[in-house]
């Protein structure tokens, strides 16, 4: 004789619906994960892509057209999640325009 509990019966649908709310919630929170990424305020896309660009505004001739250059890169590389490689852009138009890196605490939280 065997016995079966209601409950076990019930178990396999109960169980498909729990783990489909539960991709649902997963899919729904990497979904939106990259759009909160880019609203944070990051220093490589900040901070960094600010003094990038008041460099390349105050130089003058083909050094400017190179350096507003790294910076549009970069922040399309920004728009597109990639803070390192923006980055690496904006150092570089900093070299381009001769100014030196500011040096700050957020600068050293991000590297």
């Amino acid at each position: 004789m065997s016995y079966q509990l209601s409950s076990f019966r019930h178990f396999p649908s109960a169980f498909a619906i729990v783990a489909a709310s539960a991709l649902a919630f997963t899919g729904l929170m990497a979904s939106t994960s990259p759009a909160y990424a880019q609203s944070g305020s990051d220093y490589r896309c900040a901070g960094l892509a600010e003094q990038a660009h008041v460099a390349a505004t105050g130089v003058e001739g083909s050094k400017q057209a190179s350096a507003k250059r790294f910076v549009s890169t970069g922040k399309k590389l920004c728009e597109a999640g990639n803070e390192r490689a923006a980055a690496k852009q904006f150092r570089a138009a900093l070299k381009v325009a001769g100014v030196a890196e500011a040096d700050t605490g957020a600068k050293m939280a991000s590297n």
